[in-house]
């Protein structure tokens, strides 16, 4: 579907929280557009912009998909987003991407949590926005109920523009509060409503409000032109009733999805900076500019490729032409450029200003960048995408999977930025990090099913270390004879703790020869490698100082591999003989919640050995800061979330070191003598 000018666009960014229907409404849409012969369902698995194998096994949305289609001359792309926290990514993407904001709201579960938070998204953006209350032919929905509690939420300038009638009890269908059908709905209430949206209309137009003040009736075409530019200003945030199933009230949303929401021309322009004078730049909304263009979403398609979703912001992009991504200063060729539908591709051969499209197969060019026009260059704000909460160790399940892993993963990457992948060189885990527990699980499938590869997510292992608490004198003695030369290694080492965080010091305090200097250095490399793995538990002995006194050698048989493992003896004895501990990791956690959440955080935190060290307020927010152990945070992604029903974030990092209390220490021995017995097995 091609369009000529911006101004016969409309991109809307359909959001709400799990199960209020934003894929049901999609499928209303094309069915009552034609473009489809039967309306498919989620739990079967056979809807439009439900089409990736993840998203028929779990029969909920994952990813953020377009389905385009035309409404009287209007060419609209309904930008159809995930409803669950863990995808949270996807829906930013999908913000980025859309001019206009369509809320839907579950008439049986009312304002839920994630329709708060992609408020304020949506508020940060500045994305006009309106709502749909959908599935009012449930039984004891409340539509006027609903309003209010809308009101009372998101303010006064929410306000209804349709209401549902009922006959003997069931959702009949919908009537406009203004127009022609405004006559039949004899309500005080309705009646206070029209007033509210005639002094929108005025306030949207200079000329109107003028007219207005001066007492003179706005016709209903000035009401529409009022309205529509209140709209686009933020001024008003309209309310439609409707049924996504039963496809009543979409014929009005779709009048308003196409004379009143936001055009690409109604916005006007795009700020953005010169990447070569670090100026900042406006570029209009207009075919006519030079060319811009921002990549909001990746996706990895094994079979086709690379897809760039792809927002023009100005000028004409063309299929065979040369693109310059100013955000890495290089230039890529646009092999093919496609309309999406779903899964359905449409290719063409240009796409104006506003428009949305798909570049395939693009090299470097990832989400985030700018695509611009090589002499006049811009880069534009990129999606600030939240930090990914829960941590899991990947474990390859053959050796075939671990070799391609990182194959799959680079791909994942590539499409989703709320992943990140790193590696404990201590204790060898290759670490995946997500928004939850669902969006991990996600990934696995997604290489499971797109790169066969097989892996399985375990728990990290904690970097414990080991410390000794009292002063000791040790000797290590190391004595071989085989015939020929022997062996001899002989040194008494002083071994003291030292302050927290200072690691290892070594030294010699060696007078008179007792150990001649070119073995000192090997006594040295003995105790670095003993302490490497300590007598608990096998974890790395920290904090400690040594010195090595006295000791004696032989003038044939020693070696520095003799004193090697005559010092690696002497400080496995200073650990049995220092009283060894455990120390464990403590990181300080900075946590931000809504206000009527704050008390169960606390309490959950003092309950994980927490120590509450400060507590502020941020805007709405409260945000609490803890020094907790690493252990007991290990899952606290999930254990915030259902605190905080999803609306909870946290950040942590590490502080410093502290001595595990004694009852786990014993714990953590056993797991860990259990471990041993189970390899050695």
């Amino acid at each position: 579907m091609k369009v000529s000018e911006p101004r016969n666009i409309r991109n809307i960014v359909v959001v709400s929280h799990g199960n209020a229907g934003k894929t049901t409404l999609a499928e209303a849409i094309l069915f009552k557009k034609k473009l489809i012969d039967r309306m498919g369902k989620v739990e079967d698995g056979n809807t439009v912009s439900d089409y990736q194998p993840e998203e028929k096994e779990r029969k909920f949305s994952i990813s953020t998909s377009i389905i385009s289609f035309e409404h009287e001359g209007v060419k609209i792309n309904y930008i159809d987003t995930p409803g669950y926290a863990d995808f949270v990514g996807e829906v930013l993407s999908g913000i980025k991407g859309g001019d206009n904001a369509l809320m839907l709201i579950n008439a049986g579960s009312g304002i839920e949590v994630q329709t708060r938070r992609y408020w304020r998204y949506l508020v940060d953006q500045h994305k006009p926005r309106a709502f749909f209350v959908n599935k009012l032919d449930l039984e004891e929905t409340d539509f006027g109920k609903m309003v209010n509690q809308l009101r009372e939420t998101f303010g006064m300038k929410v306000i209804p523009l349709t209401f549902p009638f009922f006959e003997d009890g069931k959702l009949s269908g919908v009537k406009s509060i203004l127009g022609p059908q405004k006559s039949t709905l004899d309500d005080a209430i309705i009646n206070e409503f029209e007033k509210e949206l005639i002094e929108v209309a005025a306030e949207g137009d200079d000329t109107l409000l003028a007219k207005y003040l001066e007492g003179k009736e706005l016709s209903e075409e000035e009401i529409k032109i009022g309205l529509k530019n209140a709209f686009v200003k933020e001024l008003f945030f309209p309310v439609f009733a409707g049924s996504a199933l039963t496809l009543i009230g979409i014929e009005e949303l779709l009048e308003f999805m196409a004379f009143f929401m936001a055009s690409p021309e109604d916005i006007g322009f795009i700020e953005g900076v010169n990447p070569r004078t670090a100026q900042p730049e406006k570029r209009q909304i207009s075919k006519d500019e030079f060319f811009s263009a921002f990549v909001f979403k990746t996706l990895s398609d094994p079979y086709v490729g690379k897809l760039s979703f792809t927002k023009v912001y100005s000028g004409i992009l063309s299929a065979n032409a040369f693109v310059y991504n100013s955000t890495k200063d290089v230039s890529e060729k646009v092999s093919q450029i496609v309309f999406l539908n779903g899964s359905m591709q449409e290719q063409t051969e240009e796409v104006v200003a506003g428009d949305i499209c798909v570049i395939t197969k693009l090299n470097v060019t990832q989400t985030n960048d700018t695509l611009s026009d090589k002499d006049n260059p811009i880069v534009f704000e990129k999606i600030s995408f939240p930090e990914p909460m829960l941590t899991r160790a990947m474990r390859p399940k053959t050796k075939i999977d671990e070799d391609r892993m990182s194959i799959g993963l680079a791909r994942i990457l590539d499409e989703d930025f709320t992943i990140k992948i790193s590696k404990n060189t201590e204790t060898k885990d290759q670490l995946i990090s997500g928004v939850g527990e669902t969006h991990l699980s996600v990934i696995v499938e997604k290489l499971r099913d797109r790169f066969g590869v097989n892996i399985e997510l375990t728990t990290p292992k904690v970097p414990y270390r080991e410390t000794i608490t009292g002063k000791v004198k040790v000797e290590g003695k190391y004595k071989k004879q085989t015939g020929g030369h022997g062996q001899y290694g002989h040194c008494f080492l002083e071994v003291e703790p030292t302050e927290r965080g200072k690691d290892f010091v070594f030294e010699s305090r060696i007078f008179g020869g007792a150990i001649p200097k070119q073995y000192i250095p090997a006594v040295e490399k003995g105790v670095r490698e003993a302490r490497e793995s300590g007598i608990l538990a096998g974890y790395p002995v920290v904090d400690i100082k040594v010195a090595v006194v006295d000791g004696s050698y032989h003038p044939v048989d020693s070696s520095e591999l003799a004193f090697k493992v005559a010092g690696s003896m002497a400080l496995k004895k200073a650990l049995v003989e220092g009283a060894s501990i455990l120390l464990e990791p403590i990181e300080k956690i900075t946590v931000i919640v809504e206000e009527q959440y704050m008390g169960d955080v606390i309490g959950d935190l003092n309950s994980k050995r927490g120590k509450v060290i400060g507590m502020r307020s941020e805007g709405n927010k409260q945000v609490i800061e803890a020094l907790v152990p690493l252990a007991e945070l290990l899952n606290y992604a999930n254990d915030l979330n259902s605190i905080t029903q999803g609306t909870g974030e946290f950040q942590m990092e590490f502080s410093h070191y502290e001595p595990v209390p004694l009852k786990i220490a014993e714990k953590i021995v056993q797991n860990a003598q259990v471990s041993k017995e189970n390899v050695e097995g």
